[in-house]
């Protein structure tokens, strides 16, 4: 059936780059899942009305709104040179990430990207209106300010992931947003263990953007795209950027238990510490001795279709971020798990 630009759903939805929804789903489901552990064991008396349908509509919004943002992204980096600078690098020699926007080869235009990304922010308004009439106009408040920011991290006048603005604006989002704004789509109201489990939350996502400027340092310098990188002047310091990021959020996680916002049991995050250090090793090989080859291990978890990623030459950028991304997943996780461990 076709969507647009006699393309179906399904093209779309491809390109919308399903494999990041990881990044928003799973804080998402954190916020949800705190919010059923504080039902479950009725912290929140009667207040506490968990909707299940709210959950459903506001977990479809989420990804469909993560579906056109990115669209959105393609279309202003497609649009102001930043893809065609990448292939340019790549031609000249540069090692540089290639396939962003590679859809548009299959008969799409620039125009096509922008109207898919604006139905499938249709559908994700769609789904928001239904949390409206549960849970009132606060819900408002989280997805306008969600959506505006989304909108400005590529998109004029801001343009704020060209002004080393990107990597915080998306750990507000995926982090300081979306985590309390699950929790309150889920039982109607907010808690502080929401705002303890999003802070972690932010900076493992703000991670996944800064080891992604790292591997893009000199194609974002070539086309003035200013990253937290490339406003430090060099990979080495964006590493400890990293570093910084990573221990943060065990040390945030420690504090939140000490001051009793989380259970002990989320102290369980330190089982993630050996994918944290497998990461920080294959970044730091990347920008000290970048010829070197990886091969992926099982234990990294989910790396997509592998063999087509190396066939396209990809892989010394996508095992990278996928480890990053499946960090977050695996850390997030574990604390949605903890809160049900009263201890």
């Amino acid at each position: 059936m076709s969507f647009i630009a006699h393309k179906s759903f399904r093209f779309w939805f491809q390109a919308a780059r399903p494999p990041a929804l990881g990044q928003s789903l799973t804080p998402y489901l954190l916020g949800t899942l705190l919010a059923l552990s504080a039902w479950i064991h009725e912290e929140t008396g009667a207040t506490n009305n968990f909707n299940v349908v709210c959950v459903i509509a506001g977990f479809l919004g989420v990804a469909f709104a993560h579906c056109g943002l990115n669209l959105l992204d393609d279309y202003f980096d497609y649009t102001s040179g930043a893809v065609a600078q990448r292939q340019a690098l790549s031609d000249g020699g540069v090692r540089a990430r290639m396939g962003k926007c590679a859809y548009l080869a299959q008969g799409a235009t620039p125009k096509d990207v922008a109207k898919a990304a604006v139905a499938f922010l249709g559908l994700a308004a769609g789904f928001a209106v239904v949390v409206l009439l549960v849970r009132g106009p606060a819900t408002l408040i989280f997805a306008g300010v969600a959506g505006v920011l989304g909108y400005l991290y590529s998109g004029p006048p801001l343009k704020l992931s060209y002004h080393a603005l990107g990597e915080v604006v998306t750990g507000i989002i995926f982090g300081l947003i979306l985590v309390p704004a699950a929790y309150f789509v889920a039982c109607g109201r907010l808690d502080s263990v929401a705002i303890w489990a999003a802070i972690p939350t932010g900076l493992l996502t703000i991670n996944i953007l800064n080891a992604h400027a790292i591997m893009d340092f000199e194609s974002d310098k070539a086309h003035a795209r200013i990253t937290l990188v490339v406003a430090l002047g060099s990979k080495e310091r964006g590493l400890l950027v990293t570093f910084g990021l990573l221990a943060s959020a065990y040390v945030a996680v420690g504090v939140g238990v000490l001051l009793g916002e989380l259970t002990k049991a989320s102290l369980g995050v330190l089982l993630s510490l050996p994918l944290a250090f497998e990461f920080w090793k294959l970044l730091c090989g990347y920008v000290r001795h970048p010829e070197i080859d990886h091969s992926p291990k099982l234990w990294y978890g989910s790396l997509g279709n592998w063999e087509r990623i190396k066939s396209s030459g990809i892989d010394w950028f996508m095992v990278r971020w996928y480890l990053a991304r499946n960090l977050l997943m695996m850390f997030v996780s574990i604390l949605a798990i903890a809160s049900f461990i009263r201890w």
